[in-house]
């Protein structure tokens, strides 16, 4: 097996070359590139002793010379480098003895051997393209060239962060692999499917991958196969899909193994997926984070992902937004430029032709219906304003050219007005509480079994809160949730006068008297005034925190020197309500255009009214969080806070404002459509 010409002689660089050295080096090249072939990936394990194997298979008088740090180096640190496939097997990536000079096959065969008989422990994530040290001097050693796209590039995050970011997803996925089945995950498709479930829809990919894993993880013949399927599954998992227990799709599968009922299961997820509170900071960012996340935002300006530009957003321009549903069928005449004395004065308008015009009865429909039937001969489209929930304002990059920091291969959002919320209204009405026809009414929503508070301070000094529910001025707490004990996981209060408030200072604040939960605690205050409704998004800390949420004075009916308000209402959009508005265009969702659509971020139809904007300049709506790019994503709190105090530029030259319709949920919307001389009143009622 071995050349014993070299027995009793000094070894010299012409022996290395006889064995066949360098023909050793290009083969572990040459076989390295067809192992990672067809994107193949490589993973670490806990072998150990590679170096003395190497060693102790050469002759004896060849120890010496082979002796070095170098290839020593290399050889402990890259020589254990796996494979995986899709069957669990795992292959070494650096020893192959079918190519490898006869001098050097007994080392390599002993490595192998050892390096497949050990156990996965990570993932590699190199940081350069080189392994090893090709040359120092004139000595050359055992290296490696890996791919430019093998190595590490996140921006953000270093070779060893990014390493042990997959170590922690494959735990996940073992754990949540060995609780779940592919039968609750099929009904959690189903669930999902069925469409009652607000933005249901972006989880059933990652439900559908995660099905996959457990039927290929269920069909392997071993354990140690099994596991190593999971490492692999762990690396190529879409960011977002490994349903980790804190996750929603986790959370949602636990339900339904804990045999809740699936509507149950539905309604604890839609309270999950709450607009006001889905994937919004827990907090606001302390000093530290911020600093970090300014460091973390300029390392990704240094790479071209974003500019400082990238944040600023304004208003969008109907000429902008692709009206791929729907366009009005009427042409555009310039206005004639007034003439003569008095050409200043407005004429009255020519009463609109009305041939018809409501005498067909109207017709209820669902949007497919609608789009299929009665949409492509539509002259002319108006909308019924009669829902401020709806209102709805397209926004876009405000400096031309600057990188996207959307998912989506263009610069537009959007966001919904958040108006009277319906959920509240259900709550207090069940609850015994007057919720309607109050002067004053200040309501706080939250979604678990904590004990938070409503508290008031009146004109006259007095205290309404839970040991005092009615002043002498007339204000009344009608709702009181989990005092004493956990009541209920949909909790509300409410503070309301229902006639004769007194006038002067108000001030509102939240207490947690008692975490039940995990010690933060989303919640909701909206504020009714004479009709005008403000409303305020929060997290609380642990039990004993408090924050103000609205302070203001009140003088003849009307709130002034307002603090404290997270959002204005209904009067901050130019829209005449119960009128109609004329339909400028119908289009899609910006996450729907183009040729790669991303339907996790749910599917719209937007309804672009003339005349309507919204004045508030869009405070915190500039974009969200869970529209960014995933490197923005580490930073989202502090992004947050950046466009809460960072209004929407351009808002007098918005067009691109009116009323928005989600696939889930209710459209309940009345639009007057006019083909030819004939005009009839449709309602929309939902999608499909």
């Amino acid at each position: 097996m071995f050349d014993n010409d070299f027995v009793g002689t000094t070894y010299t660089d012409q022996d290395s070359v006889k064995d066949g050295y360098p023909q050793f080096e290009s083969s572990l090249q040459a076989f390295f590139d067809r192992a990672i072939s067809s994107s193949k990936k490589l993973f670490t394990t806990d072998v150990t002793g590679l170096w003395e194997l190497y060693l102790g298979n050469l002759p004896v008088e060849a120890k010496q010379h082979y002796t070095c740090h170098a290839c020593r180096h290399f050889i402990e640190r890259f020589g254990g480098l796996v494979t995986i496939d899709e069957n669990g097997s795992m292959e070494s990536a650096i020893w192959d003895v079918a190519s490898t000079p006869k001098f050097f096959v007994p080392a390599v065969s002993a490595m192998k051997e050892a390096v497949l008989n050990s156990r996965v422990n990570g993932v590699f994530v190199p940081d350069a393209r080189v392994l090893g040290t090709p040359k120092t001097g004139d000595w050359t050693h055992i290296h490696i060239r890996l791919p430019q796209d093998m190595v590490n590039r996140s921006v953000i995050r270093t070779a060893h962060q990014v390493a042990a970011a997959k170590r922690e997803d494959f735990n996940v996925l073992s754990r949540v692999s060995s609780q779940h089945t592919t039968e609750n995950v099929d009904q959690a498709i189903e669930l999902l499917k069925f469409g009652t479930v607000y933005r249901g829809d972006r989880y059933i990919p990652a439900a559908k991958w995660f099905r996959n894993v457990l039927e290929t993880r269920a069909a392997l013949p071993t354990s140690r196969a099994r596991e190593n399927y999971l490492w692999l599954a762990a690396l190529e998992a879409p960011n977002g899909f490994i349903p980790s227990n804190s996750s929603n799709l986790g959370q949602t599968l636990g339900d339904i193994a804990d045999g809740l009922p699936l509507v149950e299961v539905g309604l604890r997820l839609t309270d999950r997926l709450n607009p006001n509170t889905f994937m919004r900071a827990q907090s606001a960012p302390t000093a530290n984070a911020i600093r970090e996340h300014e460091r973390v935002f300029q390392k990704l300006v240094e790479a071209g992902v974003v500019s400082e530009d990238s944040l600023k957003r304004r208003y969008a321009q109907i000429e902008e937004v692709p009206l791929s549903i729907w366009a009005p069928n009427e042409k555009v005449t310039p206005k004639k430029q007034p003439t003569g004395v008095f050409g200043n004065i407005t004429p009255k308008d020519k009463k609109p032709s009305t041939a018809r015009e409501m005498n067909l009865p109207s017709t209820v429909m669902t949007w497919e219906k609608f789009q299929r039937t009665l949409l492509p001969t539509a002259d002319k489209i108006e909308a019924l304003m009669d829902n401020p929930n709806r209102f709805m304002a397209m926004v876009t990059a405000a400096v031309e050219g600057s990188p996207n920091i959307l998912q989506w291969d263009n610069t537009f959002s959007w966001y919904y007005h958040a108006g009277v919320d319906a959920d509240i209204r259900k709550r207090v009405e069940e609850a015994g509480g007057r919720y309607a026809n109050n002067e004053i009414r200040v309501s706080l929503s939250w979604e678990n079994y904590t004990d938070l508070d409503i508290h008031c301070i009146t004109p006259g000094r007095q205290h309404i809160y839970y040991g005092a529910k009615r002043s002498r001025c007339g204000g009344w707490l009608d709702v009181d949730a989990n005092g004493g004990h956990a009541q209920t996981m949909t909790p509300v209060e409410n503070i309301r006068w229902e006639r004769n408030a007194p006038e002067g200072r108000y001030r509102f604040y939240v207490h947690n008297f008692q975490e039940r939960g995990s010690g933060k605690t989303p919640f909701k205050v909206e504020m009714e005034v004479n009709g005008k409704t403000w409303t305020f998004n929060g997290v609380s800390g642990a039990t004993g925190w408090q924050v103000d949420v609205f302070e203001f004075d009140y003088y003849n009916g009307q709130v002034t020197q307002i603090r404290h308000a997270a959002i204005t209402s209904d009067d901050s959009w130019t829209a005449q309500p119960n009128t109609f508005a004329k339909v400028n265009g119908i289009t899609t969702s910006p996450n729907l255009w183009g040729d790669d659509p991303k339907t996790q971020a749910g599917s719209h139809v937007f309804f672009l009214l003339d005349g309507v904007q919204d004045t508030s300049e869009g405070m915190g709506r500039g974009f969200f969080n869970e529209m960014l790019i995933p490197e923005l994503r580490e930073i989202r709190r502090t992004l947050e806070a950046f466009t809460a105090s960072t209004p929407i530029e351009g808002v007098e030259q918005a067009s691109a404002c009116g009323l928005g319709f989600s696939k889930d949920g209710e459209w309940n919307v009345t639009l007057k459509v006019t083909s030819g001389n004939i005009t009839q009143l449709v309602k929309i009622d939902r999608w499909d």
